[in-house]
């Protein structure tokens, strides 16, 4: 037979006798390699670099999707949620792990710490400034020094700028949080491809485990296990139910920190008085 490895860094075994799978089966799971992530059930979470390999992360990729791919062994090897479920997780906002059905994304909650006397001898400044997705931040002079500042009134706490110029900290480890987001979709199936939504904010970034992350993920999957039609995706149930009783059936609470309250936000709103109760 022949082994690739998939987009999620999951090792597929291809054989041309059907008589060869159910042993190779036994002997992977004999070795303590777990067989699962086809048809209907949670597939491994597709993750960014993390500490491993990336200069920029608030939170570990790689470390902590296997502890939440512990928690969710049962839903790996069993295909019995009602469509394939895409988990990603995203180390930084720049968010690598692109769109999926439910996905775990670092959260900063402050404005970048500015090392004024380290700006001029490290960041290329026109750069830092262009890089900024809601112009927060500027030239200025500081301490007789070619430095940046940030209005913290428009900084929308993305992290954007922190990798051109390292100066400018924004990972910290009390106000760097963790966030879910659900209902992303790529293809044009059924629907057409579509962002995911935040559902929860704040929650504590205690890496390897994730234990507060990990009952949020869990709850999630049992209700949409429960709730939804068959070959119905993550995103699909929720159109159908509604944004009100996806949190009323979830229990996760609606807080003004789940309100896109940025400026240009706009044209995301739901601007029809049409909301399905």
């Amino acid at each position: 037979g022949h082994v690739r490895f998939t987009i999620r860094s999951n090792i597929e075994f291809m054989v041309a006798d059907e008589k060869k799978v159910a042993p190779l089966i036994a002997e992977l799971e004999k070795n303590g390699f777990p067989v699962g992530g086809t048809g209907n059930s949670v597939s491994m979470i597709a993750h960014t670099q993390g500490w491993l390999h990336c200069d920029i992360p608030g939170t570990d990729a790689s470390g902590v999707v296997k502890s939440l791919m512990d928690e969710l062994y049962e839903e790996f090897i069993h295909e019995e949620m009602p469509n394939r479920v895409r988990l990603s997780t995203s180390c930084c906002e720049i968010n690598c792990g692109g769109q999926a059905d439910l996905a775990i994304v670092i959260q900063h909650t402050k404005p970048p710490k500015i090392n004024h006397d380290l700006v001029a001898n490290v960041c290329e400044r026109p750069s830092v400034v262009a890089r900024c997705p809601v112009a927060a931040i500027r030239p200025a002079m500081v301490n007789g020094k070619p430095s940046l500042e940030v209005d913290e009134k428009k900084c929308v706490c993305c992290g954007a700028c922190f990798p051109p110029c390292p100066p400018m900290q924004i990972n910290d480890p009390e106000h760097s949080k963790l966030a879910i987001w659900v209902g992303g979709k790529n293809s044009n199936a059924r629907i057409k491809p579509q962002f995911m939504k935040m559902v929860a904010a704040g929650l504590p970034n205690n890496a390897p485990r994730w234990p507060e992350v990990a009952a949020v993920v869990k709850n999630i999957l049992r209700v949409y296990k429960e709730d939804a039609r068959p070959w119905e995706r993550m995103a699909d149930w929720i159109e159908r139910i509604g944004w009100p009783r996806f949190f009323e059936k979830t229990g996760l609470p609606f807080t003004k920190y789940l309100i896109d309250d940025w400026r240009g936000a706009r044209s995301n709103l739901n601007a029809s008085t049409h909301i399905r109760f």
